[in-house]
């Protein structure tokens, strides 16, 4: 069987080959399940961009230690101002939102 490995905040785990995954493993951030709720809010979104902002959502989210995606936002169009201030309120919420699904810690 091959194992894929789930890249995560505090924890990982694997999927066999074939298996149904329905979410990612419950407490762990994934920034791929993150960028894909963000591009079903905003279609548009380019999927290399709304993955990059994904990931950098995570960094912000720690260093605030809380899950204000409004902050996140700010945080993302500061750093990132090409990407547009659309995407970054999306991939915030998106982050924000998978965070409270997921009980992923900060």
């Amino acid at each position: 069987m091959t194992r894929v490995s789930v890249a995560g905040g505090s924890g990982t785990g694997s999927y066999g080959e074939g298996e149904r995954v329905f979410g990612p493993p419950q407490g762990s951030y994934d920034a791929d399940w993150v960028a894909a709720t963000a591009r079903t809010a905003d279609p548009g979104l380019p999927e290399e961009t709304a993955r990059e902002l994904a990931v950098y959502a995570w960094e912000h989210l720690r260093a605030i230690g809380e899950l204000d995606a409004p902050e996140v936002a700010r945080r993302l169009m500061a750093d990132h101002p090409d990407a547009g201030a659309t995407p970054a309120a999306v991939v915030a919420k998106a982050a924000v939102d998978f965070c409270e699904a997921y009980g992923v810690d900060l």
